[in-house]
């Protein structure tokens, strides 16, 4: 099921000029942009089908430039000459239907226009709004695996249930999009995971290793004072927006309530022992178990639940000048909770498992409201066929979230599209079982577990 189309759909040319030796010669360099599709899911077929090809160069969230439109069908579109010296830009490719609907997209790494000299850049492209396969198969089906993504460009899948798999990696590359044939063997097993770089920090019970992905070289992590490793290990890993990294020991879901969170900069090489980023402890006021966390802008980072209606403060910040905060908020008792920032005030909960065992139910948290006996500072988005044990929440705006998760007891994996009045389930390719999903270097979720291919969601 699900082959990948590596054959170009749509060939997009480029001219780049090049100054040559004297002002009055000049050559002309040239490349070109292959789209590739998930073959059987009708890319630009199924209907409503696209009948407009935008092509978008992408500086920041507020600097954009249409390089080309087209109608469809066509086989290729002229970019005309580009300079190779303009600033780092990302290739978007989004196709419209007759009522200016967005049904296709896809997304390039950042590039400059240099690099695309000689070569071909592939894009991936899919349906808005569903699931689509990357190209594979990958070598194994771990279930439970553990991903990361690389120097912003390679997933790594690591870890998982299967022992006999957990040290063995995947890495699939979003710049050809295709996997590493000999992907390297890890010297631990991960619970948790950081990057610094090429280098990542492997954390589990009995300690921390640096691997480098690069050279396969590694080395142990010293513990820093203050804490353990084994306070964090299996908590997820929340990235600020400068690139600090805090692992969350409270989110695990398995093994003590711990109130330690391990941050990582690698920016901050200040500290010889730590040349991949310096680390250190931070505490939340109550130890936690199943707790769900976020990052918030002009806040910081939010922890949410995990620990019972008596002990604690239900929501804590820890600040942007990393000191905690225990908001007055009640505990709600939910367990296994996964948090996505919906903007600077508000936070989307989806997932997890009630008190009562029952679905909690997707719902948006206002970090700045006062809680009372008649409001609880939650908005309802609507609740859940499947009781989701472990999940991961997304978000694109104050009104379009995503979550993936795996129902309790069978593990099959489920995902919704989350907005303020509904969750709808989005089918997935193929079916799967306790699987994993996380941002790509590309703008899209990816999820992978209990099957061997990648499937990939644009909103």
């Amino acid at each position: 099921m699900g082959g990948v189309s590596r054959i170009s759909f749509l060939l997009v040319a480029f001219a780049g000029a090049v100054a040559a030796s004297t002002p009055a010669c000049k050559s002309v360099d040239s490349g070109t942009i292959q789209l590739i599709t998930d073959e059987d899911a009708g890319t630009f077929t199924q209907s409503p089908a696209p009948t407009e090809l935008q092509i978008l160069a992408v500086e920041s969230a507020d600097a954009s430039t249409v390089l080309a439109t087209a109608q469809l069908p066509t086989t290729t579109i002229d970019l005309g000459q580009l300079s190779e010296s303009a600033p780092v830009v990302s290739l978007n490719v989004t196709g419209y239907d007759s009522s200016k609907t967005r049904r296709v997209f896809g997304a390039s790494l950042p590039l400059q226009y240099a690099a695309l000299a000689g070569q071909t850049i592939p894009i991936f492209v899919q349906r808005s709004g569903e699931l689509a396969l990357l190209p594979g198969p990958q070598s194994d089906s771990r279930t439970n695996p553990l991903l990361a993504v690389v120097q912003g460009e390679f997933l790594v899948v690591a870890g998982g249930s299967d022992s006999s798999l957990a040290s063995t990696t995947q890495l699939f590359d979003f710049g050809t999009f295709a996997g590493f044939d000999a992907p390297p063997t890890l010297p631990a097993v991960p619970q948790s995971i950081a990057l610094a770089g090429t280098v990542a920090w492997l954390i589990n019970s009995t300690g921390a290793t640096y691997f480098d992905f690069s050279s396969s070289a590694y080395g142990a992590v010293p513990t820093p004072s203050g804490g353990s490793f084994a306070d964090v290990a299996g908590g997820a890993t929340v990235i600020d927006p400068n690139g600090a990294q805090y692992i969350v020991g409270g989110t695990r879901t398995t093994g003590k309530a711990t109130a330690t969170i391990l941050k990582i900069d690698p920016s901050d090489t200040s500290n010889a022992n730590y040349p991949y980023g310096n680390p250190s402890w931070l505490k939340l006021s109550t130890p936690r178990l199943g707790a769900a966390a976020a990052w918030v802008d002009m806040r910081g980072l939010v922890v949410i639940g995990g620990n019972s209606s008596s002990d604690g403060a239900g929501v804590e910040i820890v600040n942007t000048d990393f000191t905690s905060s225990a908001l007055p908020f009640p505990a709600d008792g939910s367990f296994g909770v996964s948090a996505a920032p919906l903007d600077t005030q508000h936070v989307l909960l989806a997932g997890g498992v009630s008190s009562s065992f029952e679905d909690p139910g997707a719902r948006s948290l206002d970090i700045d409201c006062a809680p009372s006996a008649s409001t609880t500072c939650f908005t309802s988005w609507g609740s859940l066929p499947f009781v989701l044990g472990s999940s991961q929440t997304f978000a694109w705006n104050a009104s379009s979230g995503l979550v993936v998760g795996n129902e309790v007891g069978l593990g099959n994996t489920h995902v919704f599209r989350l907005a303020p009045t509904s969750a709808t389930e989005i089918p997935t390719r193929m079916p799967h079982k306790n699987a994993t999903a996380v941002w790509s270097p590309v703008g899209s979720v990816v999820l992978f577990g209990g099957a061997n291919r990648i499937e990939s969601f644009v909103p």
